[in-house]
């Protein structure tokens, strides 16, 4: 495939991938406003879940919007195929080397948000997140030698920066998901099998969020080392990608369905606090932090 082709391929699936993005973003938002608005919440720009969703947001959208105007200048102001492949072709443009800054802020504040709930969830034992910062820092380095080699070749494929920037992010990933899904497990396993399937819920989406972004980055990692094309169309929705896995879990924060939910009143966790009826029906766990709604006394 020639980089014209690729360029659009990765537009329309980049495209429908915003497009999802958007209108999940949009939900998101609009559920944690309305969770902020009672009258025991607090502001929602205290959230650093709504806040980092909104810096999200912006370079996701600044990602997909150069991606456009990238496309009308190759194929709309120049006039045959031969100039468009040179000018995709062409990394040392400034609308590239803002798509590139849009694209890796985007993958940073994602692997931030992971690291803080993995924090949160574990109570913020500041021991578990030594290793994602360690790797969120060997991240944000790779990533900016790699928007400054990219301006210097022709090929994105001869910046080998990239390669180990998205080793970090699958590190980070896999490490964050997979402890916070271990201390969920944990918490299910407490719990009456009604309170575990609304704690299956979350851990599934939380999963497979996070599933969705770690294919994608293996798909470019696979693809960029095998030098293949495939790896612009991998590489131009993958922050639409990571803000899609951002925007399930706020969705889930806005509809108050946190990590820690539906647990028995006996079981009690380092950290949280606990609200029961006296029927015994239903318990609900509230999390310290992510939560506008202060849990009141029963």
């Amino acid at each position: 495939m020639s980089p014209p082709w690729t360029n659009l391929a990765g537009l329309v699936i980049g495209g429908s991938l915003y497009g999802v993005y958007f209108v999940l973003y949009i939900l998101s938002a609009y559920l944690l406003i309305q969770r902020s608005s009672g009258a025991h919440a607090s502001p929602v720009y205290r959230s650093t879940i709504f806040v980092s969703g909104l810096f999200l947001f912006v370079a996701v959208t600044g990602n997909f919007v150069l991606t456009v105007v990238r496309a009308f200048l190759g194929f709309i102001v120049v006039e045959n195929g031969t100039v468009a492949a040179a000018f995709f072709d062409d990394n040392s443009q400034i609308t590239t080397t803002i798509q590139n800054v849009c694209a890796a802020l985007a993958i940073l504040i994602s692997d931030s948000v992971i690291i803080y709930r993995l924090w949160i969830v574990w109570s913020r034992n500041k021991y578990i997140i030594i290793l994602p910062i360690l790797t969120l820092f060997g991240l944000m380095v790779t990533l900016v030698l790699s928007v400054q080699t990219t301006t210097h070749v022709n090929n994105i494929a001869e910046d080998k920066g990239l390669t180990p920037g998205l080793v970090f992010t699958l590190v980070t990933n896999l490490y964050c998901t997979g402890l916070i899904s271990w201390k969920i497990w944990n918490i299910t396993t407490n719990a009456s099998t009604a309170s575990g399937n609304n704690l299956r819920h979350f851990l599934i989406v939380l999963v497979e969020s996070a599933g969705i972004s770690t294919t994608w980055a293996t798909f470019y990692i696979v693809t960029h080392q095998t030098n293949s094309d495939l790896q612009f169309v991998a590489l131009i929705p993958l922050p639409a990608v990571a803000g899609i896995a951002n925007a399930l879990i706020q969705a889930r924060i806005g509809m108050g369905k946190t990590v820690e939910r539906t647990v028995p009143s006996s079981y009690a966790v380092s950290g949280f606090a606990l609200r029961s009826t006296r029927s015994g029906a239903a318990h609900t766990l509230v999390g310290q932090s992510d939560t506008f709604v202060k849990p009141e006394p029963v």
